[in-house]
């Protein structure tokens, strides 16, 4: 593919910010000097503080939009990980002149890419709960490292050994501002979720997949599917793109970097 501009969208959660590119940026340096990757905090995430209001995917998307704006307007390639995909899709429905192409590291499962969130319960979650002394109680709660530690074994990385220092001293520095609790408290509302898949599937740009071999939903769910039937349902429904997949579950750049890495750089390479 001839872009040599990748537009990296890290995921939204506790502690999560830019930084969660760190290890594949410093991965892909090392055969690669020549790519630009640009890996900025989401609003409200990291330094890109935001103050006490709800965020959609279009509000995400507009501050990346002005990035690749400032960049000359050299259309990217967006580089989504997990559910920051409607993050991307937003992106290529504003400004599409500015996307070549879309990488989706570890989608989500389809069903949650066509099931709206009820607006009123997403409403009622962010008044009720998030807004309040409750909100403020939960994120010091769900920040402690016991707990970070605890979910990323249980929902995000196939083996608890790669669950390191490295990994929870960033998720215990990010987490430390409370502000960047109005961006994970957003995504966790469900403002993100709606009936993506006409749009997803309407992208005349190249698509690429990636999935772990062991991805899984996050937090507990009869309805949750597993890795297979994940790519079997994208293999149906979008059949014109193309996918890999490599060891690992839902972090695939930071638990399988060199494997992430070497996949993408295979297929920018011959596409």
């Amino acid at each position: 593919m001839s872009s040599s501009r990748l537009l990296l969208i890290h995921p939204i959660g506790v502690g999560l910010s830019s930084r969660f590119w760190d290890r594949f940026i410093t991965c892909w340096r090392a055969s690669d000097h020549t790519t630009t990757l640009l890996a900025p905090d989401l609003l409200g995430c990291g330094v890109n503080e935001h103050s006490n209001q709800q965020l959609a995917p279009e509000d995400w998307a507009t501050s990346l939009i002005d990035l690749l704006r400032e960049h000359n307007n050299t259309p990217a390639i967006l580089v989504s990980q997990g559910a920051s995909l409607p993050i991307a899709l937003a992106v290529i429905e504003i400004a599409p002149e500015l996307v070549a192409g879309l990488i989706a590291i570890s989608p989500p499962s389809w069903r949650i890419l066509e099931e709206p969130f009820p607006r009123m319960q997403s409403q009622l979650l962010w008044r009720l709960l998030f807004q309040g002394a409750i909100g403020s109680l939960f994120f010091r709660y769900a920040r402690r490292r016991k707990f970070l530690k605890s979910f990323s074994v249980n929902n995000l990385f196939a083996s608890y050994e790669n669950v390191d220092a490295e990994w929870l001293d960033m998720l215990d520095q990010e987490a430390a501002n409370m502000t960047t609790r109005w961006a994970t408290f957003s995504f966790l509302a469900g403002f993100w979720r709606r009936n993506w898949t006409k749009q997803w599937q309407d992208i005349k740009k190249p698509i690429w997949l990636l999935f772990g071999q062991e991805a899984t939903g996050i937090g507990r769910s009869e309805y949750w599917d597993d890795a297979q039937d994940r790519i079997d349902t994208y293999a149906r429904e979008m059949p014109n793109a193309s996918s890999a997949t490599i060891r690992g579950r839902n972090v695939l750049p930071y638990e399988s970097t060199a494997e992430c890495v070497s996949q993408l750089q295979s297929w920018l390479l011959h596409n």
